[in-house]
């Protein structure tokens, strides 16, 4: 999908998003998790501390660069204009590996029952979460401004 023109990976994802809504949750998640992990990697594209600079759902389709921040964000966006958006209360969680300096993005759902972009092609849960990570920002959807898209 992301070799695509802006045009057709923009349909590609529409098409995408609607096939989630014939599937359960579960299979919803681990399809978009599965999705992501074939994007582009660019580092440093967004920064964590500046939610309001963040393209909404079609620009960062359209934008086609994606850092680790930015593919939870798309994780986000793609679930959030599902028909499973209702049941999973989407936050994007920054949590800091005080020893490595490794900085951890992940899309977390349903107070942490689902976690995704944690651990490559995996659904987890908080309890896969480090203990000694750090967290540093917490975006609820209010925060990312979900209820306009």
């Amino acid at each position: 999908m992301f070799k695509l023109s802006d045009s057709r990976r923009l349909s590609h994802w529409k098409t995408f998003r609607d096939q989630l809504g014939s599937m359960t949750l579960l299979q919803a998640l681990k399809a978009t998790q599965q999705l992501w992990q074939t994007c582009p990697f660019t580092p440093f594209y967004l920064a964590a501390d500046q939610p309001d600079s963040w393209p909404n759902p079609w620009d960062l389709l359209i934008e086609n660069y994606y850092c680790d921040l930015a593919k939870c964000l798309g994780i986000v966006y793609t679930l959030h204009l599902s028909n499973h958006k209702n049941v999973l209360d989407p936050e994007i969680r920054v949590y800091n590996d005080m020893v490595s300096r490794y900085q951890y993005h992940i899309a977390y759902f349903a107070n942490g029952k689902y976690v995704l972009n944690l651990i490559d092609n995996e659904v987890v849960n908080k309890e896969h979460i480090n203990q000694e990570l750090k967290l540093k920002y917490r975006y609820t959807a209010a925060d990312l401004r979900l209820e306009l898209y």
